[in-house]
């Protein structure tokens, strides 16, 4: 049953892209807060990753999306074009991917009455602006560099339409580099031996990601996300805190620095 305004543990959360680097971590600790996870991706979940449901499907599919999208309370969108090497170098994939997939996901969240969605997105949206402002903040324009950022900036187009009409409410989280604070391994197994302000822990973004179904219910917008604690340095963390009521569990305190930049 789709419910408006409080989503709790036994609430029904589809994870898009959910077999993923970041949304096994998705699935984890969804499940582990006590949701219900119904997991929606292209091949079946990996070993470890057991989501109570699993659909099997391309989230440019409308029939596979109106399938998944059926009878949950809310939906976080992370599923992505791979950043392999080519896939961003034409936009086929990329919007295909990214941005059909989200504008089905959205209008299906809109027909079938489910009032809340969360996009994992990131801030590669405004990164034209890296050598203009010292700090990232909410209101800066969208300015992104390369196929990947626009895609980004047009998925939170597509939530910020409706919203603006109504359909739903939705939280867009910003994240920078995704990891994995033991590790310091990305989803193309780089391992990483220094760490910069950049850095998040995957479990994190999910952490992040429940808090705007909890604590954060009423939260709107964009919303800046990190994990080393030189992040609010670069980044408007104040209305994340404020709104969401979160902050990270990994700092990256116990890896080193990245050298100096001359």
């Amino acid at each position: 049953m789709n419910s408006p305004d409080n989503h709790s543990p036994k609430s029904t959360v589809l994870i898009t892209g959910a077999c993923g680097f970041l949304g096994q971590s998705l699935v984890g600790e969804f499940q582990a807060t006590g949701f219900s996870v119904r997991a929606f991706d292209v091949s079946p979940p990996p070993s470890g990753c057991k989501p109570d449901e699993f659909h099997l499907g391309d989230v440019s599919d409308p029939t596979a999306v109106a399938l998944a999208c059926t009878g949950v309370d809310a939906i976080v969108i992370a599923h992505m074009a791979p950043r392999h090497p080519g896939v961003y170098d034409s936009p086929v994939l990329p919007f295909d991917i990214n941005v059909k997939g989200t504008a089905l996901l959205c209008a299906e969240a809109a027909r079938q009455g489910v009032k809340r969605v969360i996009l994992i997105s990131s801030i590669a949206v405004v990164d034209g602006h890296r050598t203009s402002t010292k700090r990232f903040l909410r209101d800066l324009p969208a300015l992104p560099v390369g196929l990947y950022g626009l895609t980004k900036h047009l998925q939170e187009q597509i939530l910020d339409f409706h919203c603006r009409a109504g359909n739903f409410t939705a939280v867009a989280l910003r994240p920078a580099y995704v990891t994995d604070a033991d590790t310091l391994t990305d989803k193309y197994q780089t391992q990483r031996p220094s760490v910069n302000w950049q850095f998040i822990d995957r479990r994190d973004i999910a952490g992040a990601a429940i808090a705007a179904l909890t604590t954060g219910r009423n939260a709107q917008g964009i919303y800046y996300i990190h994990g080393h604690r030189k992040g609010p340095a670069h980044l408007e963390t104040e209305p994340t805190e404020r709104d969401l009521q979160w902050t990270p569990r990994f700092d990256f305190s116990n890896w080193p620095d990245d050298a100096p930049r001359n």
